[in-house]
């Protein structure tokens, strides 16, 4: 707790509990649209926006301006096919729930599909993140840092990459990109010195777990695979966004089963850390892994949010007499220039914190 500290020493403190935890031997990071935000608008805008060309008898109770939830709107319209699909039911609007699905579903794409380029501030704000925790963890032969993410957008692909970053999203494969979940079980080492008694191992490598899928994922009927590709402007059907999953792969759900198991392995392992960023606490499934790891003494929760969101600050108040999970957030007010405040749980804070400053090492 800093209550009573100034403003300066309170960040002083976060910032070095915040670095401390970047060195824990199995560092998670959980990131959600906030930190893609503005270049990809929130999902809730854009459900709202694509409300007005929907057919009203096919909204449901999702036809209040108040119920925001697109994926879980496609999910209900999803569950609603498929039981028209399998019943002696002849429901006459049936043709609105596909086209409301097929509009939803293309409005939620197109609006990832950006130039990231034309994006810098948020594009940078991903690299310095990735350059942050591997200028602390860099000398030292920790397990690869692991990131889980519902974005559906690319900015931590690029940003890796531009940062030359090594990191498996879970598929093999150069010309035919297929998804192979045994490749988050795989490690680079560099062979560069053959001579060596021992090979060492690619420190900065990451695994990316896109848990509810991306935009760049194709299931693709031919092979009857997931692929990684970009999708043709008729091929929106089969792009891989949770939770319309494609009805050839309904029953194993995969990928998404195996990312899931992923998460919840991950977070279970002794002295783990998960640091949550830009992620409002919607998805009950993914609150229930976090509950769960909560449960061992020896993980630790860190959330960046703001107790002003009701999902977030109700997570919170149901765990927050454990002690081994912090919430960060509130306003930063400067003394020096108190107009300067902003929210402490944005992108840009959550890097200041990384940062090493003045006197660390």
């Amino acid at each position: 707790m800093n209550d009573g500290l100034s403003f300066s020493k309170q960040k002083d403190a976060i910032k070095t509990f915040i670095r401390k935890q970047l060195l824990s031997p199995n560092l998670n990071f959980f990131i959600g649209s906030g930190c893609s935000f503005p270049a990809v608008p929130l999902m809730g805008k854009t459900f709202k926006s694509l409300k007005k060309d929907l057919h009203d008898a096919a909204l449901g109770n999702y036809r209040s301006e108040e119920n925001d939830d697109i994926e879980g709107y496609l999910n209900w319209l999803h569950t609603s096919l498929n039981f028209f699909e399998n019943s002696d039911i002849d429901y006459e609007n049936i043709g609105e729930f596909q086209e409301n699905y097929e509009r939803t579903k293309k409005g939620l794409i197109e609006s990832i599909d950006i130039n990231y380029y034309e994006h810098k501030d948020v594009l940078n704000f991903y690299r310095e993140f990735y350059n942050e925790i591997f200028s602390i963890r860099n000398n030292k032969d920790f397990s690869p840092v692991n990131v889980f993410t519902t974005n559906y957008d690319l900015f931590n692909e690029l940003a890796m990459e531009n940062a030359n970053i090594r990191y498996t999203n879970g598929f093999r494969g150069t010309i035919q990109r297929i998804f192979d979940p045994t490749e988050f079980h795989l490690r680079l080492v560099d062979d560069v010195n053959r001579y060596k008694d021992k090979w060492s191992i690619v420190r900065r490598f990451v695994k990316l777990y896109k848990i509810h899928g991306s935009i760049d994922w194709i299931y693709d009927s031919k092979i009857g695979k997931v692929v990684q590709r970009r999708a043709n402007e008729d091929e929106s059907e089969n792009v891989l966004i949770y939770p319309t999953i494609h009805k050839h792969i309904e029953t194993q759900q995969t990928p998404y089963s195996e990312l899931f198991r992923e998460f919840s392995i991950n977070l279970q392992k002794p002295n783990s850390t998960l640091v949550v960023m830009g992620y409002g606490f919607p998805d009950q499934h993914i609150n229930q892994l976090i509950s769960q790891a909560l449960s061992n003494e020896d993980f630790t929760l860190i959330i960046f949010s703001s107790l002003l969101e009701d999902k977030a600050k109700e997570f919170f108040e149901n765990h927050k007499d454990l002690l081994n999970i912090h919430f960060i957030g509130g306003r930063m007010i400067p003394a020096e220039n108190p107009s300067d405040s902003e929210d402490g749980h944005h992108f840009r804070n959550i890097l200041s914190y990384m940062k090493a400053g003045e006197g660390d090492d």
